[in-house]
């Protein structure tokens, strides 16, 4: 009898924590996320046209598995960081990862909800661009809410073609009460 009540009063202590920590994963401790988006400026159509272009046909690539087209609206010397902070530092270190996540854990992925936010022309030939999306797996009817993403990208235009030089990454997410505390303890 001891046995039973020692494993029953163990066996609720890991559930009441476990529902603990399940209930603080969906308290937020940060303000919802408002993404904004900006006009895009006038007299720029062919430019902004160009750019439009790069990420569609990026895009064309992440959906056929193609880490070779997907890749090719990098610069040879692109810059690109991962949403877990791998720094690439080239066209073909784009490619090749993608290519290896394409044949793996990404194969027949997406990019879903895909919109640009902004393009800001810093010259006549470089821009920042805000691109929001989401990662949606094979199966799936939609995208998980923890896939949403926001990129920063650097589009360099040079002999008259528009390319991105500079990518970065990053989840869309607030921080729940449980990443609060362990954040505290790191």
């Amino acid at each position: 009898m001891k046995k039973y009540t020692t494993f029953k009063t163990g066996f609720i202590a890991l559930v009441t924590i476990n529902t603990l920590i399940i209930i603080a994963n969906n308290i937020y401790v940060t303000p919802p996320i408002n993404i904004r988006t900006q006009q895009l400026p006038a007299g720029r159509a062919n430019d902004i046209d160009a750019i439009k272009a790069l990420e569609q046909l990026s895009a064309e690539g992440w959906a056929e598995g193609n880490g070779k087209k997907m890749a090719s609206v990098y610069t040879d010397r692109a810059d690109y960081v991962t949403f877990n902070g791998e720094w690439l530092q080239s066209r073909r270190e784009i490619d090749s990862l993608h290519q290896e996540l394409f044949d793996g854990v990404l194969k027949g992925s997406s990019i879903e909800n895909r919109k640009i936010q902004s393009i800001r022309f810093l010259t006549d030939s470089v821009a920042v661009v805000h691109i929001t999306g989401a990662v949606k797996h094979k199966g799936a009817k939609k995208p998980a809410k923890s896939r949403d993403s926001i990129q920063t990208l650097i589009a360099w235009k040079n002999d008259g073609k528009w390319k991105f030089t500079a990518f970065h990454n990053a989840r869309i997410s607030r921080v729940s009460l449980w990443e609060g505390i362990m954040m505290s303890f790191s």
